[in-house]
Formats: C-alpha cells, structure tokens, sequence
C-alpha cells in the first residue's frame, strides 16, 4: 500500500507538532503550575486579602528556586498545595499567611 506524498507530509507535520507541544509543556512545565497555583490562591483567598502580596511572593518564590537550581522542588511544593486547594472552597486567613510564610522560607 503506498502512502500519497501529501498524507505523508500531513502525517510527517502532525507528528512534529505533537513532538513540540510534548517538548514545550515539559520545558515548561513549572511556569504552567506556577500560573495555576496562583490564580486558585487569589481565588480562594479570603475577601480583602492582598492579591498582589499572593502574586509578589509566589513569583519571587519562582526567581529563588530557579536561581537556587531548586526547581523540581519548588514544582513537588506547587504539586502539593495545588492538591490541597482542589479540595477547598475557600482559605481563611490564617491559612493564606501560613502559605505565604510558606512560600516565603526557602525552599
């Protein structure tokens, strides 16, 4: 059976995208979690609380990490809050400043 030029150009494109997006969610795989960490913090953060300070600590949380060369850790410590917010509806404050204090010591 042979393939058309075409369907073999479509199937040899196709392949090399998927290649690309498996490459790129993996290189950034960490950024991605980051993003989504923090807009469910500043979602299930309680009224009044500084959105910013939730956005300052959690980037600069980030920068050290990937300074630190300590990004897989920061990405285990992301993975677990993560999962602990899946099942909140919302933080009360003492828990925010814990995470914020969290988040705050080096990881």
């Amino acid at each position: 059976m042979l393939i058309s030029k075409k369907l073999l150009t479509v199937l040899v494109v196709v392949l090399m995208a998927g290649a690309f997006s498996l490459w790129f969610l993996k290189a950034h795989s960490l950024e991605i979690v980051h993003a989504v960490v923090v807009n469910a913090l500043v979602q299930k953060a309680p009224e009044g609380y500084d959105q910013e300070k939730i956005k300052r600590v959690l980037n600069e949380a980030l920068a050290r990490a990937e300074h630190q060369g300590s990004r897989e850790r920061y990405l285990e410590e992301l993975q677990t809050v993560f999962h602990n917010l899946e099942k909140r509806q919302y933080l009360e404050t003492e828990e925010m400043d814990r995470l914020m204090r969290r988040f705050s010591d080096d990881l």
